[in-house]
Protein backbone atom coordinates (compact mmCIF):
# COMPACT_ATOMS: atom_id res chain seq x y z
CA UNK A 1 0.00 0.00 0.00
CA UNK A 2 1.53 3.63 -0.67
CA UNK A 3 2.29 6.23 1.29
CA UNK A 4 -0.60 8.31 -0.46
CA UNK A 5 -3.04 5.79 1.72
CA UNK A 6 -2.49 7.62 4.89
CA UNK A 7 -5.14 10.02 5.19
CA UNK A 8 -4.69 13.90 6.83
CA UNK A 9 -7.67 12.85 9.24
CA UNK A 10 -6.71 9.06 9.66
CA UNK A 11 -5.06 8.31 13.35
CA UNK A 12 -1.63 6.18 12.83
CA UNK A 13 0.98 5.05 15.04
CA UNK A 14 4.73 5.44 13.52
CA UNK A 15 7.47 2.61 14.87
CA UNK A 16 11.02 2.75 14.44
CA UNK A 17 12.68 -0.59 13.35
CA UNK A 18 16.01 -1.67 13.57
CA UNK A 19 18.03 -2.74 10.84
CA UNK A 20 17.64 -5.78 9.51
CA UNK A 21 18.64 -8.91 10.47
CA UNK A 22 17.53 -7.49 13.99
CA UNK A 23 14.49 -5.45 13.80
CA UNK A 24 13.61 -4.95 17.05
CA UNK A 25 11.30 -2.00 18.05
CA UNK A 26 13.20 1.09 19.14
CA UNK A 27 10.26 3.62 19.66
CA UNK A 28 6.33 4.30 18.80
CA UNK A 29 4.63 7.03 18.61
CA UNK A 30 0.86 6.56 18.79
CA UNK A 31 -2.32 8.18 17.75
CA UNK A 32 -0.24 10.75 15.29
CA UNK A 33 -3.07 12.24 12.80
CA UNK A 34 -2.10 11.41 9.33
CA UNK A 35 -1.20 15.19 8.64
CA UNK A 36 1.68 15.01 11.40
CA UNK A 37 2.93 11.49 10.12
CA UNK A 38 5.58 12.76 7.65
CA UNK A 39 7.39 14.98 10.52
CA UNK A 40 7.37 12.57 13.35
CA UNK A 41 8.68 9.82 10.65
CA UNK A 42 11.48 12.21 9.99
CA UNK A 43 12.25 12.96 13.69
CA UNK A 44 12.66 9.44 14.20
CA UNK A 45 14.82 8.69 11.44
CA UNK A 46 17.27 11.88 12.14
CA UNK A 47 17.16 11.98 15.68
CA UNK A 48 16.09 8.62 17.40
CA UNK A 49 17.20 6.15 14.33
CA UNK A 50 21.13 8.47 15.46
CA UNK A 51 20.95 8.44 18.60
CA UNK A 52 20.35 4.39 18.83
CA UNK A 53 22.79 3.75 16.03
CA UNK A 54 25.43 6.13 18.24
CA UNK A 55 25.02 3.86 20.81
CA UNK A 56 25.09 0.43 19.10
CA UNK A 57 27.74 1.17 16.27
CA UNK A 58 30.75 0.48 17.79
CA UNK A 59 29.85 -3.31 18.54
CA UNK A 60 27.70 -3.97 15.25
CA UNK A 61 28.53 -2.21 11.84
CA UNK A 62 25.16 -2.87 10.63
CA UNK A 63 23.84 0.35 12.82
CA UNK A 64 23.94 3.11 10.72
CA UNK A 65 20.68 5.30 10.78
CA UNK A 66 20.15 5.16 6.90
CA UNK A 67 19.37 1.29 7.94
CA UNK A 68 16.29 1.82 10.41
CA UNK A 69 12.79 1.87 9.31
CA UNK A 70 9.76 3.77 10.04
CA UNK A 71 6.35 1.97 9.33
CA UNK A 72 3.35 3.07 9.91
CA UNK A 73 0.21 0.89 11.27
CA UNK A 74 -3.58 2.48 10.24
CA UNK A 75 -4.81 2.49 13.86
CA UNK A 76 -8.31 3.32 13.14
CA UNK A 77 -9.62 0.86 11.65
CA UNK A 78 -10.47 -3.13 11.83
CA UNK A 79 -7.13 -4.23 10.73
CA UNK A 80 -3.54 -2.54 10.74
CA UNK A 81 -2.44 -1.34 7.27
CA UNK A 82 1.67 -1.56 7.38
CA UNK A 83 3.05 1.16 5.26
CA UNK A 84 6.67 0.84 5.60
CA UNK A 85 9.04 3.38 3.58
CA UNK A 86 12.61 5.18 4.43
CA UNK A 87 13.29 8.89 4.27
Amino acid sequence: MPLSAITPEGTYDIRLDEPAPFNYVVETKRNVSGSQVMEVARELMEKDAVAHAANWSDIEPAYVPSAYQVKVFDVSGEWPVRVPFQL
